[in-house]
């Protein structure tokens, strides 16, 4: 027991030594940092002004102005939802004064900034703060850049009204196909395309464009094209405005080799009575047609008819020879050149005549009944004009004309008839009319009725009121077939 009582009270002492030893070092610390306190404070200050000097002459901050940076508009929708938008007055680029040290202000660009024009910010004069900062992007420490100031502060708009049209891409070719081809059709896709903007730039555009170049083409290719807008004179519009909904279209060409063929005309149709037509004209007489190659050897020429019907005088007309191929060739051939049509003229002559005198012996007799005779009542001969070519009214006699009567169903009376011709020249023969009389043949036996005199003349109505009383009584013949003088000739 005495010797654990001896053991603690050693240790005691121990732990009183360290403690006292501590003591000593920290009071004797403590007397030599407070010895010249304050001209240790004033050498710790000038230690770290010395540091800030040598640093700044080595790498000193300096003011730099940054010249054009191009402001970045947002939420310009806010615009459009009110059925407006905007141009820009003033504003487009900033200018802007920043600090920093010289190795990050030598090297900034506009790419370490954002510039920024919030629309939703717009004052009511139409005014836009202008935001600058540094991007995130940078290669420079944010802390290390001071924005100073920025000119202009403001971006400026004017306010049109937004508008939106549909414009059709027309497609216009430069060069020309290689010799001996053709290029037939361009197809763009798509061939509409929506423009936005100001509903004063949107009215400027008169058409929508796209270039192919087609220099030497000897097949169909497909090319991307960018589309162009230009005003009624010919003129780019400003597109940095718009809004295009697609700003490229894909334009399918197709080449085809080419051959000229003739161009021939037919007449169709007849002219005027008495007319004749003696010579064709047309210009050109051949074209020239693109196709595939299996069609083009099947054609060799193209006929193209021309109606003179019921002319009498020359006719002169165009025809479309590229409508002509569509309907008749169901679109496998395509005209070459810009000449769409092929004029035509054809020459309407007045017919010569010649006027024939005929007998009744020069007449066929045609349907006459079994049991009648016939008598002509003419008392002279009967004029008959003909129509045709000079060469062949020469060469033609009363026997060519093979003139004939028809009394097919005729009953006994007397009748004026239509003298009608056969004739196989090529000759148009005027109808004339003459005089008949049917009878009963004398010897043919008849049972006469009671009452009935056997030499009674039928009477009109059993004739149809077309029996003559005599020789030339009657129905005017000239009101049924035609004038007819008292001779019997034809007017």
């Amino acid at each position: 027991m005495k010797k654990e009582k001896d053991t603690d009270r050693n240790e005691n002492d121990k732990t009183n030594k360290v403690f006292s030893m501590l003591k000593k070092i920290f009071l004797a610390v403590k007397r030599h940092l407070l010895r010249n306190f304050g001209w240790k404070i004033i050498s710790l200050i000038s230690a770290f002004l010395v540091w800030m000097a040598i640093m700044n002459m080595e790498d000193p901050y300096v003011s730099v102005i940054l010249r054009n940076l191009p402001v970045t508009v947002h939420n310009e929708g806010a615009l459009q939802e009110q059925g407006k938008i905007s141009d820009i007055e003033s504003g487009r680029t900033v200018d802007i004064k920043v600090r920093a040290p010289r190795s990050v202000a030598d090297n900034l660009t506009e790419k370490d900034f954002e510039v920024v024009a919030d629309y939703r910010q717009m004052s009511l004069v139409y005014a836009v703060p202008i935001q600058v900062k540094v991007s995130r992007e940078s290669r420079f420490a944010e802390e290390d850049i001071t924005i100073e100031s920025k000119s202009p502060e403001v971006m400026l708009l004017t306010l049109e009204d937004y508008a939106k049209e549909t414009f059709r891409v027309d497609i216009s070719v430069n060069g020309k196909a290689a010799d001996g081809y053709y290029v037939s059709n361009m197809t763009a896709r798509p061939n509409l395309v929506q423009i936005a903007g100001s509903k004063k730039q949107i009215d400027q555009i008169e058409k929508v464009v796209v270039d192919i170049d087609t220099t030497g083409s000897v097949e169909s290719f497909e090319q991307v094209a960018a589309i162009r807008a230009y005003d009624k004179n010919g003129y780019l519009v400003d597109d940095t405005k718009l809004e295009f909904e697609a700003k490229d279209v894909e334009v399918e060409v197709t080449v085809l080799p080419v051959k000229t063929i003739l161009l021939l005309v037919t007449i169709e149709g007849t002219p005027s009575y008495g007319y004749e037509c003696t010579g064709t004209q047309h210009v050109p007489t051949e074209i020239m047609i693109a196709g595939t190659m299996d069609d083009l050897q099947e054609i060799y020429a193209v006929t193209m008819p021309f109606d003179i019907n019921m002319q009498n005088q020359d006719v002169e007309a165009q025809l479309n020879i590229e409508t002509y191929l569509n309907e008749h060739y169901d679109g496998k051939y395509v005209l070459v050149g810009e000449d769409k049509y092929v004029t035509v003229k054809a020459t309407i002559e007045k017919m010569p005549t010649m006027d024939f005198r005929v007998g009744s012996s020069d007449i066929e007799v045609r349907g006459l009944a079994e049991g009648y005779d016939i008598v002509f009542t003419n008392r002279s001969d009967i004029n008959i004009k003909v129509l045709g070519s000079s060469d062949v009214l020469e060469q033609l006699t009363v026997k060519d004309l093979k003139l004939y009567i028809d009394v097919t169903d005729y009953e006994p009376g007397s009748y004026y008839v239509s003298v009608y011709s056969d004739a196989q020249n090529d000759v148009t023969v005027h109808n004339g009319t003459i005089g008949i009389e049917i009878n009963k043949a004398k010897d043919v036996f008849e049972v006469v009725s009671p009452g009935k005199d056997s030499d009674e003349e039928p009477d009109s109505e059993h004739n149809g009121g077309e029996s003559l009383d005599g020789e030339n009584g009657g129905v005017d013949p000239g009101e049924a077939n035609g004038a007819v003088d008292p001779e019997g000739q034809v007017q």
